[in-house]
């Protein structure tokens, strides 16, 4: 049996916390022992908190004293395989993982976004040194391993982002209606992320004020963890000022995702970068019209099935959700192509990609 270690940076409800949450669940146990390290302890839950395998978080907030933790959790537990994952883990964990490469620790960098805004020169230097000690990569796209090889020059296997059906499709479009206190005949756009600048907040904001000039019905969501109070304040502002405040929400983290899915019109995704968008598959797995960014993963995980606007243009994300909350039957076509399309992404096939990752490079000992 493989003893695996999973390092991320906190426990949280974000992408990356969902990602190793699923794959330690759909892992075959009998052939991978899972365990978890988080680099700091964070304020978001542990996912993972049910599950009857090692998990510590470091006790510091030192990053040094995180790395020297590490090392000692690797050591104890006889860690076969370092599994670490996005930008400061994929950093941090393996600088400590190389401690250990005499005894034949393996070490593989899972890359779940596009880390351009992060990448400058000295974290670039780095990225690149760490490839020597770097026995495989994952990338969550085609777009994100294009990426990485060409800006770090580590080639990563594939292995996209699978989706948990149970907790977003099924959903009650009434329940979802009433739990948004939203007209069940209103035309209803979501936007589903962090309230931060990635996710295009501001873009979405002012096409949702353009929208609703020229459709009085119209509503429009945030769901969501707040994780840029100024952006949040300033959005808010502007939808004050205009005197859409009832209309124009921000309704923080919900658990009901399925109801809330079945409820919404369109999913707007106007991101600015993204690497996969969970949410994306999520929405067409639950049969949501999709309008999204050209950027990054998007295209892939939509493959034809959502529409695509330029990103950092608000008016022409107002056009594309105009146009298709004008037109029912569209809705309908993208709806059912959207399903097939979210048929292709399964946590179970994920977790049999990335152990066979294991498998193939456990063998190099």
């Amino acid at each position: 049996m493989l003893r695996v270690a999973h390092v991320l940076n906190s426990p949280g409800r974000g992408g990356v916390p969902r990602v190793v949450d699923a794959l330690v669940r759909h892992t075959d146990h009998v052939r991978v022992a899972p365990h978890v390290f988080y680099l700091k302890a964070g304020d978001g839950p542990d996912l993972m908190c049910d599950l009857d395998i090692p998990r510590r978080a470091a006790a510091s907030t030192s990053k040094a004293t995180a790395m020297t933790e590490l090392v000692a959790f690797l050591d104890r537990h006889q860690i076969d395989i370092l599994h670490t994952h996005s930008l400061r883990p994929n950093l941090y964990g393996r600088m400590a993982g190389a401690v250990l490469r005499p005894s034949g620790l393996r070490i593989i960098a899972h890359y779940h976004n596009d880390y351009s805004d992060k990448w400058d020169t000295e974290t670039l230097c780095l990225e690149r040194r760490l490839t020597a000690v770097t026995d495989a990569g994952i990338a969550v796209s085609t777009a994100v391993a294009g990426h990485v090889a060409e800006r770090v020059g580590l080639v990563c296997d594939l292995a996209e982002n699978g989706i948990d059906r149970e907790r977003v499709t099924g959903g009650n479009r009434a329940m979802g209606r009433s739990a948004l206190a939203v007209p069940t005949a209103a035309p209803l756009v979501g936007l589903v992320g962090r309230v931060c600048h990635q996710k295009g907040i501001d873009t979405f904001v002012k096409a949702a004020l353009d929208i609703a000039k020229e459709l009085p019905s119209a509503h429009f969501v945030v769901i969501g963890d707040t994780e840029d109070k100024a952006l949040l304040a300033r959005m808010t502002t502007r939808i004050a000022d205009a005197d859409l405040g009832e209309r124009i929400r921000f309704l923080g983290h919900r658990e009901d995702m399925d109801n809330i899915l079945a409820a919404l019109d369109i999913l707007a995704a106007p991101s600015r970068w993204e690497g996969f968008g969970l949410m994306l598959a999520e929405a067409m797995a639950a049969g949501v019209p999709i309008v999204a960014s050209e950027v990054g993963g998007i295209p892939d995980v939509l493959g034809g099935a959502g529409l695509l606007v330029s990103h950092d243009d608000p008016d022409a994300l107002a056009r594309a959700m105009t146009s298709l909350l004008g037109d029912s039957q569209r809705r309908i076509d993208m709806a059912r192509r959207g399903r097939t399309q979210a048929s292709r992404f399964d946590w179970s096939r994920t977790a049999s990609r990335v152990c066979a990752i294991y498998d193939r490079v456990a063998k190099r000992g």
